[in-house]
């Protein structure tokens, strides 16, 4: 029987993608510009030692660009790669070969894998809604669910970066005991530091 938190955010994935759905790939080529630009002068980003990134399905805030600035700014870089129920990532260079899954997603063929805890690392999260208490609602696989939830009983600062359209901010997220919060929303309008999530409270505009 499915639960009335369950059935709550289902409901929501479907607004969600209404909403993704009508902004035009013009819109999405600018929006994720300027959210690029803007994930560039976030500081927990800039002086993590390791960012975590993915490669972005075709209604998700693109990622190139901050993959580009992660290279030349000389970051060691992960791209996150599925295995089953398990969310890996793989060190990547500008001679990395990929794959794609079977959602498309293009992934990293081979790398070392990614140490637990250890040196300040940023995470680049992906979703379909995001509330402002760092709520996310992703796809239902519970991926990042688990990486987070692990890498976090690892200790360590790891800084969870939501990167989303403004359309994906809704007023509250249904959750569950198992749901991780990010950190941070970076939208192409502005930066939301959740708060209590060590960058919070902020919201500036952009």
């Amino acid at each position: 029987m499915t639960s009335p938190v369950a059935a709550a955010k289902e409901r929501l994935r479907s607004v969600a993608r209404e909403r993704l759905a009508s902004v035009s790939s013009a819109g999405r080529v600018a929006r994720s510009a300027l959210i690029a630009e803007a994930v560039s002068r976030l500081d927990v980003v800039c002086r993590a030692e390791r960012l975590l990134l993915h490669r972005a399905l075709p209604d998700e805030v693109e990622t190139e660009g901050m993959l580009g600035s992660a290279l030349a700014r000389g970051q060691r870089i992960f791209a996150a790669r599925v295995e089953g129920p398990v969310l890996t990532f793989l060190e990547i260079d500008h001679r990395t070969r990929w794959r794609r899954s079977a959602l498309g997603v293009l992934e990293p063929e081979a790398g070392q894998g990614l140490a637990p805890g250890g040196v300040r690392t940023a995470l680049l999260v992906p979703g379909l809604a995001f509330d402002e208490r760092g709520g996310r609602l992703g796809r239902g696989g519970g991926h990042y669910d688990r990486f987070l939830r692990e890498a976090r009983r690892h200790g360590g600062r790891l800084d969870a970066v939501a990167l989303a359209y403004e359309v994906q901010v809704v007023p509250e997220v249904p959750r569950e005991a198992h749901d991780e919060l990010v950190d941070w929303i970076v939208t192409e309008a502005r930066v939301v530091g959740i708060a209590g999530r060590g960058g919070g409270p902020s919201s500036s505009e952009e």
